[in-house]
């Protein structure tokens, strides 16, 4: 169907309905300023962001992104993605794969003393606390990733969270960029009708006036190495810089910013890297300023095909790299197993972390993938949670490493334009 197909193809570049700004003025964040030796994010001539490493090699061709999408199509497989053993998965097969765990809010909200704690909501979705403060990364608790309701990325397993339930707590919420698998405007204004002014929205430059169209109007904008104090505490967020883009329609790539965020606190840091390629040089650049980091959410998924999707996403192989580079002590995979967004069965990448982790020589559990509502809770270095609820490895993971790289020769085009490849 022509126009079905067409929609796929744009559905990264739907707008979204806006509203006045209402509700009463909540307490201002302090900007502390930028960390030391910081850079603000370089922009084009154009005036549009950009990113300045040379493992950046530009907007996709509009060709390209055509092409990926056939590619999806041509899978063949259900829209909720599919299993490295089962090209056709049911709901109850996917159950299977990625159980979900009842979330355990009490754990999150206070944790022994002197520990951090986190909890898996699916995707980028992750809840911790630090220093009595509630973050929320990236909320997207709908059922799709996408502007539309009848079609889009649809998820694999249900949200383990919902913003109504009466033990969720969030006193911020940082977003990493404006893609729609990041930042969904369903989950945005439940969040800001359960919990109104009072809750803070921390985001790239650019973004603020999407949330004040939505009438929220607790929302602070950061350049990369900015630096804010959430108001009432101690606890300071820096936007980290992320080889990456944005985009919300055709007209407006790279206008917002994206980045990582990390949260530090008077004993705990906590980071989460947002959208990220493999950038040389940036990620040791992150753990010499901001690190050590007790725990870490780095991504490990929507990475195939890799000619196609690496200078925007990594794969485990690097997701492992950056763990160290940064110098987390522990970290959690993330951006997986959730949302079919590219060619791998959406159960690959836990697999392959495994296997890169321990080619690395990391512990069994220095860097693990949660089942989804599951938590995490560090201190100084030691995992407090007994038992841990990681999620089920495939066998055998090198069934998947096997299996041969579709769609290798597309590649970018640093000259060309158009959206790029997350749909």
């Amino acid at each position: 169907m022509p126009a079905r197909r067409a929609a796929a193809r744009l559905l990264a570049y739907v707008f979204g309905a806006g509203a006045a700004v209402t509700g009463a003025r909540a307490a201002a964040a302090v900007m502390v300023g930028a960390v030391g030796g910081g850079w603000p994010a370089p922009r084009d001539g154009g005036g549009r962001f950009t990113n300045p490493w040379e493992s950046w090699t530009g907007d996709k061709r509009l060709g390209d992104v055509f092409e990926f999408g056939r590619q999806m199509r041509a899978l063949g497989v259900p829209n909720w993605g599919h299993l490295t053993a089962n090209r056709r998965p049911s709901r109850k097969d996917m159950r299977a794969a990625f159980p979900l765990h009842a979330p355990d809010y009490p754990a999150v909200a206070a944790p022994p003393p002197g520990s951090l704690a986190a909890l898996w909501a699916g995707h980028a979705s992750v809840l911790f606390s630090l220093d009595g403060l509630a973050l929320l990364t990236d909320p997207v608790f709908a059922r799709r990733a996408s502007p539309l309701r009848w079609l889009g990325p649809e998820r694999a397993v249900p949200a383990p969270v919902a913003v109504e339930d009466p033990g969720l707590r969030v006193d911020a919420v940082l977003i990493s960029h404006n893609h729609y698998d990041h930042l969904c405007d369903e989950t945005v204004k439940r969040l800001h009708r359960r919990f109104g002014p009072g809750l803070a929205w921390y985001v790239p430059l650019g973004l603020a006036g999407w949330f004040r169209r939505r009438g929220i109007a607790n929302v602070t904008e950061l350049d990369w190495w900015q630096e804010v104090q959430h108001p009432g505490s101690k606890v300071r967020l820096v936007l980290t810089p992320a080889q990456h883009w944005s985009a919300r329609t055709p007209f407006d790539t790279r206008r917002t910013l994206w980045g990582g965020w990390a949260a530090l606190g008077e004993r705990r840091r906590f980071w989460f890297a947002g959208d990220t390629g493999h950038a040389p040089g940036l990620f040791e650049e992150i753990g010499q300023r901001l690190g050590p980091f007790d725990l870490a959410a780095i991504p490990i998924g929507a990475y195939e095909p890799r000619g196609f999707m690496a200078p925007q996403h990594v794969g485990p192989r690097e997701a492992v790299a950056i763990h160290r580079a940064v110098r987390a002590r522990r970290s959690i995979g993330v951006h997986c197993c959730t949302f079919h967004l590219t060619l791998e069965p959406l159960d690959e990448p836990p697999a392959l972390l495994a296997s890169e982790a321990a080619a690395a020589g990391l512990a069994p559990d220095e860097f693990v993938v949660l089942q989804h509502g599951a938590t995490i809770t560090v201190r100084d270095g030691e995992i407090l949670t007994a038992p841990l609820h990681t999620l089920p490895l495939p066998a055998p993971a090198a069934a998947a490493a096997a299996r041969p790289t579709p769609g290798a020769a597309i590649e970018a085009n640093p000259g060309g334009s158009g959206g790029g490849g997350e749909l």
